[in-house]
């Protein structure tokens, strides 16, 4: 979505969803986001309780909670220090590629009569479904089912909050019980009834003998022409009668498999390659096109991400390869503890919880130091001493076998964020950083984390609703309402020049604003629930300014600049023209006029 050539991106999402399995019911947090970070970057992400915020980042940095899951979309991390793979080859692993390469030609064999098996599958699918049911049917019943499912779960939670000793309430649980039991009976009934079409089914396929024989013939034709086109080679002379572009791609497969499943423990490597060969095997029997790196990307995402081979270094025997990480997609434990923590570090909201009470100052930061770093304990000490000088800690040598409790909040959040950026991470994320602290320690705190960003050089992602905080901390803001990026655009375009409703609404309610005798302006109604499909504009039931086609088509992405974009149908040309609120007009003069004492 963004435009900026003078900025490497660092972290691209596209499309992401995320949902998660709340009693049995699917709730929808963060609907198909697209957003490019850049590196060195300072980026505000906005929005109410409940919008998303920290959801979001928390998918990025691998903290999702567990019964959450990335259903849909990509999260590329683009870091050279964790993107470059080497692996040097010695015997073991020489022996290793000239068994996988030797493996990969013999399934090669099998992509001659790849039209014939995907035939095959295709016919047995089809004898399956007139023995029992269509896709279509199935899904059918299903929904049935869940609709009545999620009707019982939530008459089931109204019911445990009435009170059962009130007359009215006693009435009313039992008329929802009565209700209850008439809807698991008619899941039974539902159930009784898929059961009984298979079995229908089935007696009517096996009673009809002739349709069975030309089902068989068919699938035995097609058998036997895939067995004569897998035995007729393609270049007479070579190995598995291959090509030499097909033997060259094998070994190009061979090196990527190396190389990512390299840095695994030898028990990971040996089920990784299991279920790389597996995977291979299939996608070379239906005839998937391996040149092709999306196909050879998916492949490899069924245990790991894939390691580009890049080159091969002849006087050290060293493959190179460049991985691209999906965050999305990343599975195992060790990847993940090479990106959370030392990749991607969060400085979370309440420094009085965020630091563990019976462990010392230095202590704390020198584990997380050593678990990532893998250095001596000396040497994770002398880190340790220079990140607390650089967070503020005075006289730090004297500090380091201090305990939480002998520090204020203030310095309780300093060491947080020393732990955070213990290992240089390339993107900081903090979480509502200065909440917990008063005004005058979140000042300095907002300061110390901008001023180690210019010495470090990392990229600063503030999850925050205080827009007050925003215009002091950030370069560009990410507005998000209902799980949904409404807004996105510099500072400047979002204090100065908001185009999006909800926006608005969010500038309207600083308290910095308000001039004295008039009331605090507060959003009208509750954001969405996020268990429902949500139709139309999300923000449209609390917009004064909604017109008839919020309520029914959700709005595009409309680009105002190059670094502006607001999904509001105001934009649309059709659209009338609509002034925003008298309180945010003018807001130049009176932002500055609001922070000239933080800012000086």
């Amino acid at each position: 979505m963004e435009n900026n050539e003078n900025k490497k991106v660092l972290l691209s999402l596209k499309d992401v969803e995320v949902k998660f399995n709340v009693r049995g019911r699917i709730l929808t947090a963060i609907r198909r986001v697209s957003l490019d970070i850049y590196e060195n970057e300072s980026i505000a992400i906005v929005g109410e309780s409940g919008s998303g915020k920290s959801v979001l980042t928390k998918t990025f940095a691998g903290m999702l909670d567990s019964n959450g899951f990335i259903n849909n979309g990509s999260i590329i991390f683009s870091d050279d220090s964790l993107s470059k793979t080497t692996v040097q080859i010695d015997a073991k692993r020489q022996k290793y590629l000239d068994k996988m390469i030797n493996t990969l030609n013999e399934y090669s064999v099998l992509e001659r009569g790849a039209a014939e098996y995907v035939a095959i599958e295709q016919k047995k699918m089809e004898i399956r479904h007139s023995q029992g049911l269509t896709p279509e049917e199935e899904s059918d019943f299903a929904i049935r089912i869940k609709n009545l499912d999620d009707d019982i779960v939530d008459r089931t939670n109204y019911v445990v909050a009435l009170d059962r000793r009130n007359a009215q309430d006693a009435v009313e649980i039992q008329e929802i019980s009565q209700k209850i039991k008439a809807w698991k009976d008619q899941i039974k009934a539902i159930k009784r009834e898929r059961t009984d079409l298979i079995a229908k089914r089935a007696a009517e396929y096996k009673a009809n003998a002739e349709r069975r024989a030309a089902d068989e013939k068919v699938i035995a034709d097609l058998e036997a022409r895939r067995a004569e086109k897998i035995a007729k080679e393609d270049q007479p002379g070579n190995p598995f009668g291959l090509t030499d572009k097909v033997l060259e791609r094998n070994v190009l497969i061979a090196r990527e498999i190396l190389l990512s499943i390299g840095r695994y423990p030898l028990r990971s490597q040996v089920v990784f390659t299991r279920k790389l060969k597996k995977a291979f095997k299939l996608a070379m029997s239906i005839g998937e096109d391996l040149d092709r790196s999306a196909v050879k990307n998916r492949l490899f995402e069924t245990c790991t991400f894939r390691v580009a081979f890049r080159g091969y270094d002849e006087a050290t025997k060293t493959l190179i390869g460049y991985a691209i990480i999906d965050c999305a997609k990343v599975k195992y434990t060790k990847d993940w503890q090479q990106i959370r923590g030392c990749r991607i570090a969060t400085v979370f909201q309440d420094p009085m919880t965020s630091l563990n009470p019976v462990l010392t100052i230095g202590k704390q930061i020198s584990t997380v130091i050593i678990k990532h770093q893998k250095c001596s304990q000396e040497e994770a000490k002398k880190r340790t001493l220079d990140i607390m000088a650089k967070v503020g800690i005075p006289e730090p040598e004297k500090r380091y076998d201090d305990y939480p409790f002998m520090y204020s909040g203030g310095m309780r959040q300093r060491i947080v964020i020393a732990i955070a950026l213990s290992c240089q991470p390339k993107i900081l994320i903090c979480d509502e950083p200065t909440t917990a602290l008063d005004v005058t320690i979140q000042a300095q705190i907002i300061r110390l984390i901008k001023d180690l960003q210019h010495q470090l050089g990392y990229t600063t992602v503030y999850i925050t609703h205080d827009l007050g905080v925003v215009a002091n901390v950030a370069e560009r803001v990410a507005v998000l309402y209902g799980g949904q990026i409404v807004e996105l655009g510099t500072v400047e375009d979002i204090f100065y020049e908001p185009k999006h409703p909800y926006t608005w609404a969010l500038l309207s309610s600083l308290t910095q604003l308000a001039e004295k005798g008039d009331d605090l302006f507060s959003i009208p109604g509750t954001p969405p629930s996020l268990y429902n499909k949500i139709i139309g504009d999300a923000f449209a039931p609390r917009n004064a300014y909604a017109m008839a086609i919020d309520r029914v088509k959700e709005p595009p992405m409309f680009q105002i600049n190059d670094h502006h974009w607001a999904k509001t149908w105001l934009l649309d040309p059709r659209a009338p023209e609509v002034e925003p609120p008298k309180i945010i007009q003018n807001l130049h003069e009176k932002m500055l006029k609001s922070y000239v004492n933080v800012e000086g």
